[in-house]
């Protein structure tokens, strides 16, 4: 497997094939694992765009691949009844096919959806949605909350940067639509016990991060949550392993997690995402992917 495939997450693919097991891997026990993961769920999945046909970018699904595992999301959520929470699903950065291609599935299969916004882009941005599209999912049952005022990592800003980013965005966000915004998924799933400080401080009470492994966690009045992050290469195996807590496959997830941050630490944050967005073809789509 190429390094390249590894920071971008096409790790999780050697799933497919098989596995075979050396006395070191017994040594590590997947019971410990399993029984952290254990107490995750229910699972949060993030996506980003969605379009009609393939796209390079990394964090774009087609509209096929989201229907076929909204499906899947949607059959299992109902087998599950009261009897457990299902998977929920959320989308970051507001891109404007959320809500031309995205919403329209999402509504045919009954899944609402939390749709985390950079809210300094809105009206700025063509490929970002407009306050009149986000008051219309409102309006249809969705939920909108905070990416933040301008998508910098929140752990590279300055206290007053910090400041706003988070009360910016919330403060714009409650004035266009009317609702409260009280929810923040971190860009770039950039977060630290400053940025939480900042954010309870700033009235949110709930942050997601991008870290699946992370089972919910409340603090002094906020919860922080991990995710899922989808992506072109995410088949629907893949994540129907994922959702029903297949260990090895999961295991397989987090040491991509783990190669990710020691390249991370090795080359710096700010060049180390510049290579990923390099490597992600993000050149083109003007968003930003969790690197």
């Amino acid at each position: 497997m190429k390094w390249d495939q590894w920071l971008l997450g096409y790790g999780e693919q050697v799933q497919d094939q098989p596995q075979t097991r050396t006395a070191a891997d017994a040594a590590n026990s997947p019971k410990r694992f399993a029984e952290k993961i254990d107490k995750i769920a229910p699972w949060i999945l993030t996506y980003h765009e969605v379009e009609p046909d393939k796209s390079n970018y990394l964090y774009a699904v087609t509209r096929a691949q989201l229907d076929e595992q909204l499906s899947l999301i949607s059959t299992r959520n109902r087998q599950l009844g009261h009897a457990s929470p299902g998977a929920s699903v959320t989308f970051d950065d507001g891109h404007v096919s959320n809500i031309q291609v995205a919403r329209p599935v999402l509504e045919r299969h009954g899944i609402p959806a939390i749709f985390f916004i950079t809210a300094g882009r809105v009206e700025e941005r063509p490929q970002t949605m407009t306050w009149a599209q986000l008051r219309s999912l409102v309006e249809a049952g969705h939920s909108v909350q905070s990416h933040g005022w301008s998508h910098k990592f929140l752990t590279h800003c300055s206290d007053s940067e910090l400041r706003e980013e988070l009360q910016r965005s919330k403060g714009e966000m409650e004035s266009h639509l009317g609702v409260p915004v009280e929810w923040i998924s971190v860009p770039g799933g950039r977060w630290n016990r400053r940025v939480v400080d900042a954010a309870r401080a700033a009235g949110y009470s709930r942050i997601y991060t991008s870290d699946f492994w992370r089972k919910p966690a409340e603090s002094d009045g906020i919860t922080v949550l991990g995710r899922l992050m989808v992506r072109n290469t995410t088949t629907t195996p893949q994540l129907g392993r994922w959702l029903s807590t297949d260990v090895s496959s999961l295991r397989m997830l987090r040491a991509k997690g783990h190669v990710k941050d020691a390249v991370r630490a090795v080359l710096g944050d700010q060049t180390y995402h510049r290579l990923w967005c390099w490597l992600a073809d993000d050149r083109g789509s003007g968003m930003e992917g969790e690197a």
